[in-house]
């Protein structure tokens, strides 16, 4: 059942644990699964070939809600954004 909290964040548009998020990182889009929700931003898992690209250490980055979009998990292959 859906707690009136979930209904808010799919209302605004914030990602919950498990979505498949997209956001632009020094000029690359990256894909990677949310693992957790804080009050501004989200922590999100990303391929560790996507982090060395970045040049970070860990495939684990913080996204800010407003810098990602959340992707439709019922469409793999067109990718299409909630």
């Amino acid at each position: 059942m859906e707690t009136s909290n979930d209904y808010l964040m799919k209302q605004k548009g914030i990602a919950d644990c498990g979505d498949k998020v997209r956001f632009i990182r020094n000029g690359m889009i990256i894909i990677g699964d949310v693992t957790i929700t804080r009050n501004e931003s989200v922590i999100v898992n990303i391929s560790k070939a996507d982090a060395m690209k970045l040049n970070i250490e860990t495939p684990i980055t913080v996204v800010s809600h407003k810098n990602y979009q959340i992707i439709d998990n019922d469409t793999p292959h067109l990718s299409r954004v909630k």
